[in-house]
């Protein structure tokens, strides 16, 4: 057997496959260079970040990502018996934002809606619980990341906060765009370092570097090794890994074991951390731009306070481009640069009176 096989006594009708995926990223970018213009300095490893405009919200940005990953899987809205969405920054404290989403995508009353607000790999958890409820329930799901995390003008991890939108669609089968092959969580003993206070729409950061980095290490390499010794796999086993960070930077000092060029921290690099959808779109980001059949890829999130999940999937083929549905890459390409004196009108950091 090939390390690219499939696990040896998994059953394919049992098995959740990939079966579409959409994006929406915002127009609007900030470059680096207009935070060293205000502050002297920028708090972070990327080149520039999307910023959400005046008119969006994590809402509108979730339903262009649901509605390009449907119409990309040519799944009938009819057919989910799903919709899990995470989310950091809901417009609501107390309101479904699953509800809104299924009532602009007209899908039926009798499906289950799940939100997740816990921390930013909320759409990690919508994504590894629609993988167990699609298993036992059937049909198809749709699981989806977005968010536009806000913090202080003063807090260092404002600088890399972005705006974005994923979104899969998930469910048992066989010839999907990939195979979920396993996926396990883990967490460490520690409070978490970055939190929102209720009634706050602003996360705050401890700002104690060496516990952040010790409790960002352990969780995701103790998730890594759990999904792992689940399917009896090692490093080696993985042609690509995906890691939820804050920059390009966090990703690669967490495995000092693989080469960096097998760490995929492109989509960080021009967007930002975009929170909860942080991992679904580094996800995207590969089954788009290194696509390689029977590639292993180790995707892995991370949320402050609430540990890391690890998901071992193996690519099968290339997603099939429909006709007026944007990729990411048309979207990445899509930009226009603002100032940051209009970056803090767009994000309400400054009260207009």
């Amino acid at each position: 057997m090939c390390r690219h096989d499939f696990k040896e006594g998994i059953k394919l009708n049992e098995t959740i496959w990939i079966f579409g995926y959409g994006s929406y990223i915002p127009l609007y970018r900030i470059k680096k260079e207009e935070y060293i213009k205000v502050w002297g300095y920028f708090s972070g490893s990327i080149k520039e970040k999307s910023v959400i405009g005046y008119d969006e919200d994590v809402v509108t940005m979730a339903v262009e990502a649901s509605s390009n990953a449907l119409k990309n899987a040519g799944i009938d809205k009819d057919e989910l018996s799903l919709i899990a969405v995470g989310s950091t920054s809901p417009p609501y404290s107390v309101k479904s934002i699953a509800s809104e989403i299924a009532m602009a995508l007209g899908v039926p009353l009798d499906i289950s809606l799940l939100d997740f607000k816990e921390s930013e790999k909320a759409g990690s958890t919508a994504f590894a619980t629609g993988i167990d409820i699609i298993k036992s329930k059937g049909g198809y799901g749709l699981i989806i990341g977005s968010d536009s995390p806000l913090s202080s003008p003063s807090e260092n991890l404002e600088h890399v906060q972005s705006a974005a939108a994923g979104a899969l669609i998930i469910g048992k089968g066989e010839d999907g765009l990939a195979k979920i092959e396993g996926h396990k969580s883990s967490n460490v003993e520690h409070i978490a370092d970055r939190f929102r206070k209720a009634g706050s729409k602003k996360v705050q950061d401890l700002d104690i570097s060496s516990y952040s980095r010790y409790a960002y290490n352990n969780s995701i390499k103790n998730a890594a090794k759990a999904v792992m010794k689940e399917l009896e796999l090692d490093y080696d086993s993985f042609d690509i890994f995906y890691v939820q960070g804050h920059d390009t930077r966090q990703p690669t000092r967490v495995f000092r074991e693989v080469d960096n060029n097998r760490i995929y921290t492109d989509i960080i690099n021009k967007i930002g951390d975009s929170g909860a959808s942080n991992m679904l779109l580094g996800l995207i980001g590969i089954l788009h731009y290194k696509f390689s059949k029977y590639d292993r890829v180790l995707c892995l999130s991370y949320g402050s306070g609430a540990g890391s999940d690890a998901y071992s999937i193996i690519i099968n083929k290339k997603q099939k481009q429909v006709a007026n549905i944007p990729t990411i890459n048309k979207y990445l390409e899509r930009k226009e640069y603002i100032s940051y004196d209009k970056y803090i009108k767009f994000k309400e950091l400054i009260e207009l009176t």
